[in-house]
């Protein structure tokens, strides 16, 4: 029977779940539940692999939702796009992985975040440089260290090699990645929608209009106005392919889908 570090998984397909569980105690976890839905999860683990698409909370308010209960989270999904991954980041995930992705990769994850508290693959290595790059906190942001870290695992590197070809024993890596991960959640922070501004987009893909959101939110149809010009203007900051012209409510909607809010 496994004896090793006990993980929980939260996917609300049961089959995606059980494989997932079953292939971790192939490879000495302890899986301490398998449940659908992020408010299901009563017991303690040291790691959680998440989904994104749940019932109830779901995307970024789901990884926050077990961050802030002191949980390990590695995110994963089939269908996020680039900048979800980032917003799951910012929001506390300690990695990603895809569904997609071969099976041995969900064990390194899980590894990783047990030994040195994130996983860095690199693909998410490649994200986070090309965002660092795009939206700079400030110049040097990100010290030469750091993106020498990003650029090796972005290469292929695992954490042991990263470790290696930067001549530092392997306990050492976890205070070379926290500094990254701090850089990438204020990044994206800035651009994050606010907890009303949240409310707003889930009206707005559910197809309310500004008299009914206003009328929903206890607000004006100004304030409505108001935030809808604020959320297009942080999706634009985080979407540099988006056209300018974009109207705010398409905005609105077309975020709160990519988040999972509608």
């Amino acid at each position: 029977m496994p004896t090793g570090p006990a993980v929980a998984i939260i996917d609300d397909h049961p089959i995606t779940g059980a494989g997932i569980a079953a292939l971790l105690s192939q490879h000495g976890f302890t899986v301490v539940a398998v449940v659908m839905a992020v408010e299901k999860l009563s017991c303690a683990a040291d790691v959680v692999v998440s989904d994104l698409r749940l019932p109830g909370r779901s995307g970024t308010e789901a990884i926050a939702y077990l961050a802030e209960r002191g949980c390990r989270v590695i995110a994963t999904s089939g269908v996020a796009r680039r900048e979800e991954i980032l917003d799951v980041i910012a929001a506390g995930a300690r990695g990603f992985v895809p569904k997609t992705g071969p099976a041995p990769v969900f064990v390194r994850a899980v590894s990783d975040v047990m030994r040195f508290s994130y996983f860095l693959s690199p693909d998410l290595a490649h994200l986070i440089l090309a965002d660092a790059d795009l939206r700079p906190l400030a110049a040097g942001d990100l010290g030469d260290t750091e993106r020498t870290v990003l650029a090796l695992a972005e290469q292929g590197e695992d954490a042991g090699e990263v470790a290696a070809s930067l001549h530092v024993p392997p306990e050492e890596l976890a205070g070379l990645l926290a500094p990254i991960w701090a850089a990438a959640v204020t990044r994206r922070s800035q651009f994050r929608p606010s907890p009303r501004e949240r409310e707003l987009m889930r009206l707005a893909a559910e197809g309310r209009t500004h008299k009914q959101a206003a009328a929903s939110m206890s607000i004006t149809a100004v304030t409505v106005s108001g935030y809808l010009k604020s959320v297009k203007s942080k999706y634009l900051a985080t979407h540099p392919q988006v056209p300018e012209a974009i109207a705010p409510l398409t905005a609105a909607r077309t975020w709160a889908q990519e988040l999972g809010l509608g």
